[in-house]
């Protein structure tokens, strides 16, 4: 599997599992290959949580809540192991 190849295998998944562990997250891809944003369905604009795709890395502000605080960590957990487990195709 070349380098781009498990880069997509890396989002792919860990979309997926975004999507089916965090349901109260609705996912907003801005089109641009860069970042995508999980947005809380009912939390404030400052708990949103970006994911950059080209650094596979995921940010939250300062001022989000913990909750928010929170479920970023069980994603960058999550990512990690992802990551791990593309790279030992």
């Amino acid at each position: 599997m070349t380098k781009t190849q498990k880069q997509k295998e890396v989002i792919k998944r860990f979309l997926s599992f975004v999507e089916e562990v965090f349901p109260n997250y609705e996912i907003d891809d801005y089109g641009d290959g860069g970042r995508i944003t999980f947005f809380p369905i009912n939390g404030t604009g400052d708990d949103q949580i970006e994911f950059q795709r080209s650094r596979l890395d995921l940010c939250v502000l300062n001022c989000a809540s913990d909750q928010a605080k929170q479920d970023c960590k069980v994603m960058e957990g999550m990512l990690k192991v992802i990551q791990n487990e593309v790279e030992a195709l």
